[in-house]
């Protein structure tokens, strides 16, 4: 019996300010999960400006709002 993967959705987390809290944010390979494409097509779709992503190497990070974004384009398109 396989169990299905689990989406890892980064906990919010306090910035310098007390009062901010820094944006969801998904890895690389979540993302391309919540896409339906594969890790490599992410990382294009951020060289690209696509998508916006935080950091680098192993600790980039794509944010949900961009996620939203993209998909929102992409629905508008195909219909």
């Amino acid at each position: 019996m396989t169990t299905k993967p689990v989406l890892r959705l980064l906990p919010p987390q306090r910035v310098a300010d007390a009062e901010q809290i820094a944006p969801l944010c998904y890895s690389m390979k979540d993302t391309a999960r919540l896409l339906s494409c594969s890790k490599r097509t992410v990382e294009r779709l951020c060289y690209r400006g696509e998508l916006e992503s935080i950091g680098t190497g192993k600790l980039r990070r794509v944010l949900y709002e961009s996620i939203v974004a993209y998909l929102n384009r992409n629905r508008n398109e195909a219909a």
